[in-house]
């Protein structure tokens, strides 16, 4: 009975050796814990940190994007220049070349007496200046009768505005020395279709002797049609002549 209980003993003592260790490695459990949660705690602020932020353009960088800006709108303005040079050059194809069908010829004529010296000459069309001329170097004086206009227009109204300066010249009577005259008239015309209208403008002294001196420069326009035809155009013949006086 005695040996039954030391071997009871000694049982007891062997178990409570090997477990007693067994239980105090259990014991720091929970610093392990603590430790994965401190490397998940890392990896969210390693995650946090790494999220994207937005570039600022270096100023090399800014400067080449604005360069491309300017040269696009260069090259906008281009286009638009070239659109602009095309449609100009398309009205002038309408209303001075081969859409149009009628024809204007305008022709100025200086009928004025050796008392009046034409200094200059100004003709606008449909107010567009298509002629001038000053007497520099007595150009005036050496073309009695010229061309001012040769060209297709549409049919319908036109309207020719001319100004027309003189110098009295004392050569013959010395009062009229100094004195200086400017004719401003406009004349409005019909351009029929497939006709040719010429136009001769003429300055001339209006009036005789006891005509006052500032009534004497005068403006004439000498209207004639014939047919749109080669040959109407060379012999400018088959039409009938008439006349208008104006001094406005």
């Amino acid at each position: 009975m005695v040996g039954k209980s030391s071997l009871l003993l000694v049982a007891l003592l062997v178990a409570l050796f090997f477990c007693g260790p067994a239980v105090a490695q259990k014991a720091p459990a929970p610093p392990a814990k603590e430790k994965v949660e401190e490397g998940k705690s890392t990896t969210e602020v390693e995650s946090t940190e790494s999220r994207p932020t937005k570039k600022v353009l270096s100023a090399p960088a800014y400067n080449i994007k604005l360069r491309e800006l300017e040269e696009k709108v260069v090259g906008l303005k281009e286009k638009i220049f070239k659109s602009k040079t095309r449609l100009l050059l398309l009205k002038e194809q309408i209303l001075h070349n081969v859409i149009a069908e009628a024809r204007a010829v305008i022709i100025h004529n200086n009928d004025m007496g050796s008392s009046f010296t034409l200094e200059q000459v100004l003709y606008r069309l449909d107010n567009d200046k298509i002629y001038f001329q000053d007497n520099k170097d007595g150009v005036l004086d050496q073309k009695t009768e010229f061309e001012i206009f040769n060209g297709n227009v549409l049919p319908g109204n036109h309207t020719i505005s001319v100004e027309l300066a003189y110098r009295g010249n004392g050569s013959i009577f010395s009062y009229i020395d100094g004195y200086f005259f400017k004719i401003s008239s406009s004349y409005t015309f019909f351009a029929t279709k497939g006709r040719i209208t010429r136009i001769k403008v003429v300055g001339y002294e209006k009036g005789g002797i006891t005509t006052d001196l500032e009534q004497k420069p005068y403006v004439r326009y000498d209207v004639q049609q014939f047919r749109y035809t080669n040959r109407g155009m060379e012999s400018g013949q088959g039409g009938a002549d008439s006349a208008v006086e104006t001094d406005d």
